[in-house]
């Protein structure tokens, strides 16, 4: 009743099996490396992904302090025209370029103390130029040719306002990195 079963039978199932066994290690090595390789990637994408969005927090940062500021010297023109530090502007340069211009109160509004936003620097400066020259006469209320800057009604001012705002960087030691802002103004003073 009960056969005995060839041995050649078991020794060929036995064969195949041993060769099985040595695939299973490369295919999980290959398994493992795709998926370490797919890991590193990710993480490298959100390291780069945060930088960009720290990138551009401080974008929006400096450019609302400076706007900010650009508002501070443009009310400051408005109710002060005639006692408003101001400079001459650069004929082949213009005034917001020169370094001298922002170093000195006497040629730059400077708002010390005025802390618009964590981070910023608590001094954030403008500097305005009077460009009353470059308007084209005849301005005036009568529409005559009077006797201020190429013959434009003294009454008429125009101003150029540079308004500037630095932040520590932290990338660059020692460095800042700066935001410029400008506008101009025409008013007239009576």
């Amino acid at each position: 009743m009960n056969k005995p079963i060839p041995t050649a039978l078991f020794s060929r199932f036995r064969g195949s099996r041993r060769r099985m066994i040595g695939v299973v290690l490369p295919i999980v090595l290959v398994v493992l490396t795709v998926l370490t390789g797919l890991i590193v990637a990710q993480v490298r994408r959100s390291a780069v992904d945060e930088r960009l969005a720290a990138n551009a927090t401080e974008t929006v940062q400096l450019d609302s302090a400076v706007q900010t500021v650009l508002r501070w010297c443009e009310a400051r023109i408005v109710n002060a025209p005639f006692d408003t530090a101001v400079v001459a502007p650069g004929m082949t340069t213009p005034a917001w370029r020169v370094a001298a211009n922002w170093t000195t109160t006497t040629n730059s509004l400077d708002f010390s103390g005025a802390g618009l936003l964590p981070g910023i620097d608590p001094s954030p400066t403008c500097v305005i130029e009077d460009a009353t020259c470059e308007l084209a006469p005849p301005i005036s209320p009568t529409g005559q040719v009077t006797t201020g800057c190429n013959g434009i009604d003294p009454r008429w001012r125009k101003f150029r306002i540079t308004a500037r705002v630095s932040v520590p960087a932290l990338d660059m030691v020692g460095g800042s990195r700066f935001m410029f802002a400008q506008s101009e103004m025409r008013v007239f003073t009576d």
